[in-house]
């Protein structure tokens, strides 16, 4: 017959290697020093400060004292540049003449002009071409945009009593192919965006008029229904 395995009381064990600790840590004086290390310390106590006698703290601003003359000169100088550029820019907008082409409203940089020298109203701009015909806006154009949209000179043009602008060109048939080529007016005849001046030049044209006379040429010489891609 085999022999009967007991199991072992592992209870009776445990509670016996427990007061074997115990008895081990009374021998060497460690169980007091166990008891002192568990003990929780004592929390801090932390003194309430009565906050309601003491005086309240307002910033100056909100007193009413009055700022340091040094800051007042400086406020005041601020307010006179800004009302001075407030005076400019109303000055500009009333003033200023608007091209045709570019749309800027500005003043021109001839030291002749009145109008833009002297704010006069009722004198030309100067810097702006004038049509002969119908002395609109139709026909004010800068500096820039002359050379650029249209290859003529500003000093040519003022000096030319009888210049026309692009628009009276094209509605009194002067020449069919010469026409405005300002971006809402080239909307107005259903044709398409133009390539910029920068382009036009390196493609060996004078100006966009001179590349849109061009093209709109051998467009219809063409038969072409599509007069620019």
């Amino acid at each position: 017959m085999g022999r009967l395995r007991v199991k072992p009381n592992y209870e009776e064990l445990r509670n016996a290697r427990i007061l074997e600790n115990q008895a081990r840590f009374a021998s060497l004086g460690l169980q007091n020093i166990l008891g002192e290390l568990r003990t929780k310390p004592e929390k801090r106590k932390h003194n309430k400060v009565d906050y309601s006698s003491a005086p309240l703290r307002r910033s100056n601003r909100l007193k009413g004292d009055s700022a340091p003359s040094s800051k007042k000169g400086d406020d005041g100088i601020k307010e006179r540049l800004n009302q001075e550029a407030l005076v400019q820019r109303s000055n500009r907008l009333r003033v200023g003449v608007c091209c045709h082409s570019c749309m800027e409203k500005k003043f021109c940089d001839e030291e002749d002009c009145k109008r833009c020298g002297d704010l006069d109203m009722g004198q030309p701009c100067l810097g702006m071409t004038d049509c002969s015909i119908c002395h609109s806006s139709n026909g004010f154009l800068c500096r820039e945009c002359l050379k650029n949209r249209y290859g003529e000179e500003l000093v040519e043009v003022r000096a030319n009593k009888e210049w026309i602008c692009p628009h009276c060109t094209e509605e009194k048939g002067i020449n069919p192919y010469w026409f405005c080529n300002r971006l809402l007016c080239l909307k107005k005849r259903n044709i398409a965006r133009t390539v910029n001046t920068f382009k036009a030049r390196k493609m060996g044209y004078k100006s966009v008029a001179h590349m849109l006379m061009d093209q709109l040429q051998g467009a219809v010489k063409g038969g072409d229904d599509k007069l620019f891609g």
